[in-house]
């Protein structure tokens, strides 16, 4: 009796161990498991099995799955062109809220084979979790050569959408938000959340208009009605 119980507590123990692993679903839907080590939002750092570390840019992924955060990649316009990059839900539903920045990968201690798996397709959602709607008027900045930012941490930004509504839109908010930028901030909230006269009562009652307030309003709009 004391044998099976020891492997019926193993097995648990294994099936939470699993659960909290990190993961990156790349474009293919290949799953890759192992422990991320961070990203610096242009790419990501993973131990593959705890074994080989491996740099994947953002193009090649669909999200991943990091210390109780889920990332998704999301296409930005820059120039001409359309470069991804990595946001961090905050909020998922019929509006997205995304925070960009505030993280970096660390330096590979030995010296290893960076690989990189092609990008296979881009999905077409509509920011669902295998969706990467296009950022399209949104500047994130210049190219990158390198897998990793120069020293420093990026400014964190947050962005917005209304996936069939518009593009990714970029809402400047903080822990502390800016009394210069809070009008800006209720105005884009009332164009995204103001269909549904709860939340517009509260968007237009809020004073604060900081990240954790804006979330929740977001959050309030998501839940169903029943």
């Amino acid at each position: 009796m004391r044998v099976y119980l020891l492997v019926f507590i193993a097995i648990i123990f294994g099936i939470e161990t699993a659960s909290c692993q990190d993961f990156i679903v790349k474009n293919n839907d290949e799953v890759l498991r192992g422990t991320i080590k961070g990203t610096d939002y242009f790419s990501v750092l993973i131990s593959a099995n705890d074994e080989t570390d491996m740099v994947l840019p953002a193009k090649d992924i669909k999200n991943f799955f990091w210390n109780g955060n889920t990332y998704l990649s999301k296409g930005f316009a820059t120039g001409k062109n359309l470069e991804y990059r990595f946001v961090k839900v905050l909020a998922l539903g019929k509006v997205n809220l995304y925070a960009f920045g505030g993280e970096k990968l660390m330096p590979v201690q030995k010296q290893k084979r960076v690989r990189f798996s092609p990008s296979i397709g881009i999905g077409a959602g509509t920011g669902g979790y295998s969706g990467m709607g296009l950022g399209g008027g949104v500047s994130i900045g210049g190219g990158r050569n390198m897998p990793e930012r120069p020293a420093g941490a990026p400014v964190i930004r947050y962005f917005i959408e209304k996936p069939g509504a518009g593009p990714l839109q970029e809402i400047p908010i903080k822990a502390i938000t800016d009394e210069s930028k809070k009008a800006e901030v209720k105005t884009i909230l009332l164009q995204k959340l103001g269909d549904k006269p709860s939340v517009k009562e509260q968007v237009e009652a809020t004073t604060s208009l900081n990240t954790k307030e804006v979330t929740e309003l977001v959050d309030a709009y998501n839940k169903p009605l029943f």
